[in-house]
């Protein structure tokens, strides 16, 4: 038996355990041998109990007739109201924890050093310490019930949490309720063959700012200290936002797989399903290899790449969910196509980001357009041409161009999208439209070519998708040469600029045409 108020003693500890010096704490350590096992046949046995103030009761039964003593069952009881007791089950470790706050995080790494002191042999990097040691688990529950405020686990921050859980040697499983989340949780910890693994699947899911960001720091790490993902999320928020059903698989690819001995995370499942729209993609975030670098990056950077296809079944209500409203109504179809970026999954960096899709989209209608990527959006539904175009053409885009069809291919380098055969279609005009926009710096150098008093004959040229290969300007021509009065008609306009400013420019078509023409004359007399 020993006791002590421990004064003099200061305690660097997590709270509840911490304490200054010339504070007070009753412990009270107590160990003994059990009297039935001191019967012949039977396995030495000692009862282990510790109890710390009002903060904490700890008991344990151990077998000490081996080398180490090897813990048989316990209970582990911290902030329990008085005259409650924590039953030690028949076998493994149960613990109950009542705290305004608990910070798992912080003791792990406290029993990590402790277990690291003591051991002459330091164990597998992707492992942690103290649960590395078969004798040390013993004393950690198998069986736990916790209820705080707040709880601090694996870098996030929960609220009025409630936690039932489950531990069969590194694996916990685990039921959740708190404030940002509510479901099933399970975790393979990490060993010397990868990164562990967390399976979850939750009813709700809130992820805030700084929340989000301490995701994106755990993904700067290498692709190998990432753990593989199974997560389903019924109702995933994202930065304030709603993103619905979300559907997550994600695994670690050894270095054996690859060439010089690198690492990758596969991501073989990124399914947003929403009632606007369903988005469907896969990819991989891995080392740059011997592959190309980006001037002014280091080379240790590593690259995403995704495979996606957005299927939109509202593309107003689509934009509305992500804070857009008003800038688009109806329109229904989808985008296709291939993106990559130098970075982690969760943080898209527009300098590097490079790919190309296809866009497809039927029956909508541009409206006004102020915020954000919707902007540009304002730039291609030409509301600032009405007051280029003639009368009797102005109200096909000052109440906003409503649409038969928006479609076309384009390509991103390095954060500048370009195409040269983006066409849209309504009921009193077409636009066809080729150039550039530079994604970061919210510019633009576009072509725009209206023609208006869509016929029959005029709707079926139109109507022929515009091959990426011939592009605009080919494409034209032809249209010119079998419809001439079309010409005539037809107005093109330049867009400089920026988004929230766009430069337009009325091109007189004949005059350049005329230009064109001198020119050649000159260089073939």
């Amino acid at each position: 038996l020993f006791t002590s108020n421990l004064q003099g003693l200061a305690l660097s500890l997590p709270a509840p355990l911490s304490k200054a010096a010339e504070s007070a704490l009753p412990l009270r350590l107590e160990s003994g041998l059990l009297p039935g096992s001191l019967e012949a046949g039977q396995a030495l046995q000692d009862q282990l109990s510790v109890s710390i103030g009002r903060i904490a009761d700890i008991s344990y039964v151990r077998d000490v007739s081996g080398p180490e003593p090897r813990v048989i069952r316990g209970s582990i009881g911290v902030g329990l109201e008085p005259g409650d007791t924590v039953p030690a089950p028949e076998a493994g470790v149960r613990a109950y924890v009542n705290l305004a706050r608990a910070d798992l995080d912080a003791w792990e790494k406290v029993l990590n050093a402790a277990s690291a002191s003591g051991s002459a042999t330091a164990p597998a990097p992707a492992l942690p310490a103290f649960a590395s040691s078969p004798v040390a688990q013993g004393y950690l529950p198998t069986l736990i019930a916790i209820r705080a405020n707040t709880l601090q686990a694996h870098g996030r921050s929960l609220n009025r949490v409630t936690v039932g859980a489950t531990r069969d040697g590194l694996n916990w499983q685990a039921n959740v309720a708190a404030d940002e989340l509510e479901g099933y949780v399970a975790f393979s910890q990490a060993s010397a063959q990868g990164a562990g693994q967390i399976r979850a699947r939750l009813s709700r899911l809130r992820l805030a700012a700084s929340e989000a960001s301490e995701v994106e720091a755990l993904l700067d790490e290498p692709p190998a200290s990432v753990p593989a993902l199974d997560i389903v999320v019924e109702d995933l928020e994202l930065l304030g936002k709603k993103l619905g059903r979300v559907e997550i698989e994600a695994v670690n690819r050894g270095a054996g797989a690859l060439d010089a001995g690198a690492r990758e995370w596969r991501l073989n499942k990124f399914n947003v399903l929403m009632p606007e729209a369903v988005l469907t993609a896969t990819g991989n975030w891995a080392a740059m290899g011997g592959g190309p670098r980006v001037a002014g990056l280091p080379p240790e950077r590593r690259r995403t790449a995704m495979n996606f296809r957005l299927d939109i079944a509202d593309s107003g209500l689509l934009l509305k969910r992500f804070g857009m409203d008003g800038v688009i109504r109806r329109g229904k179809g989808k985008l296709e196509g291939q993106i990559a970026w130098i970075g982690s999954p969760l943080s898209l960096d527009y300098p590097t980001l490079s790919g190309q899709f296809n866009v497809n989209v039927e029956s909508g209608q541009f409206m006004k357009a102020d915020p954000g990527m919707a902007k540009l959006l304002g730039v291609l539904s030409l509301q600032s041409l009405p007051r280029r175009l003639t009368l009797d053409f102005r109200d096909v885009f000052s109440q906003g161009f409503a649409f038969d069809f928006v479609r076309g291919d384009v390509a991103v380098r390095e954060g500048v999208a370009e195409t040269n055969n983006l066409q849209m279609s309504g009921v009193n005009a077409a636009v066809l439209m080729e150039g550039s926009a530079n994604i970061a710096d919210e510019t633009q150098h576009l072509k725009v070519v209206v023609v208006p008093e869509i016929n029959a004959g005029t709707a079926s040229l139109i109507a022929t998708v515009i091959n990426p290969v011939v592009g605009l300007g080919s494409f034209l021509a032809q249209m010119f040469l079998r419809r001439p009065l079309m010409e005539a008609a037809t107005q093109e306009f330049q867009i400089d600029g920026t988004w929230d400013e766009p430069k337009i420019t009325k091109v007189d078509r004949k005059a350049r045409a005329r230009a064109q023409a001198g020119q050649t004359s000159q260089e073939n007399p």
